[in-house]
């Protein structure tokens, strides 16, 4: 009895929960985008190396920097090239879905590229 009601709650709640993965993605990408536009300083990825140390990608105005952040220090190791930022930006933007069913071939393209691999 108890294997049942845990799969009618499965059959449930899946769906609805892939459902509002897809609203976050479709309404809430483009403004996680975006919320950083207009500033100049913007960092745009943090790497933790240890609990003090970390690497950061940081863009002021037009050029990007790769620095690293330690206690009480912060260095330039350098300066990122305008392909390298590009690449850098391509790969952290957040897709936009037009329907759920577009949504839903993106994932299972997914799931087949993984299993090939």
């Amino acid at each position: 009895m108890e294997i049942f009601f845990m799969l009618l709650k499965i059959i449930i709640f899946l769906p609805l929960v892939i459902f509002l993965i897809y609203l976050s993605l479709k309404y809430g990408g483009s403004k996680l985008q975006n919320m950083q536009n207009g500033r100049f300083l913007k960092i745009l990825e943090k790497t933790p190396i240890s609990k003090e140390n970390s690497i950061l990608v940081a863009q002021m105005g037009d050029k990007a920097y790769v620095l690293s952040s330690t206690q009480g220090k912060v260095e330039i190791l350098k300066e990122l090239t305008d392909e390298e930022l590009c690449m850098l930006n391509e790969s952290k933007s957040i897709p936009e879905y037009k329907n759920l069913n577009e949504f839903i071939l993106s994932i299972k393209n997914k799931l087949k590229n993984k299993k090939e691999e």
